[in-house]
């Protein structure tokens, strides 16, 4: 068996070129983004048990404390049936207390407890780093028309394409 055709070799050896439609394709980008994301947040965040999901909670329930499930998932937009396995991890880690809600004893209320609060404040401090990195790669202008793209494309209410 011979090797392959000169083309072939050739061909294999440029590298490919994306479609144009695909380099217009915001989903596209968005999931690059996310990847990139993703990786450096676990970098970030490595040992802490604490996911992105996790980090969102817990700031969530620093400007909201007693809020229920319910009204958590909603800010953090995740249905409150994707929302035990995260909560359990962060009360698991002693982050996150939660009790009956005086209110109505049938429900239960949820709120950072005093290691939560020490622990997101060093993962806030994690954090500004992890953004100062995107800040440096993007402009601190570039970083700021991305978060304001970003709530644009993604508001509540707002028309699909």
């Amino acid at each position: 068996m011979g090797s392959p055709p000169d083309d072939t070799r050739k061909a294999a050896a440029r590298p490919l070129l994306a479609a144009a439609e695909l380099e217009a394709a915001v989903g596209y980008w968005l999931r690059l983004a996310q990847q990139r994301d993703l990786k450096a947040f676990g970098d970030c965040f490595a040992g802490t048990g604490v996911s992105q999901l996790g980090y969102a909670i817990l700031l969530v329930l620093e400007a909201n404390p007693g809020c229920r499930a319910a009204e958590l998932g909603e800010a953090v937009r995740v249905r409150q049936p994707n929302l035990g396995e995260p909560l359990d991890v962060l009360i698991g880690l002693g982050l996150v207390s939660r009790a009956p809600d005086p209110r109505d004893r049938r429900a239960q209320v949820l709120a950072l407890s005093d290691a939560g609060r020490v622990r997101l404040g060093e993962l806030k401090a994690a954090h500004a780093g992890l953004i100062g990195g995107y800040r440096e790669v993007l402009g601190a202008e570039g970083y700021e028309q991305l978060i304001a793209l970003l709530r644009r494309f993604t508001r509540r209410g707002a028309e699909q394409p």
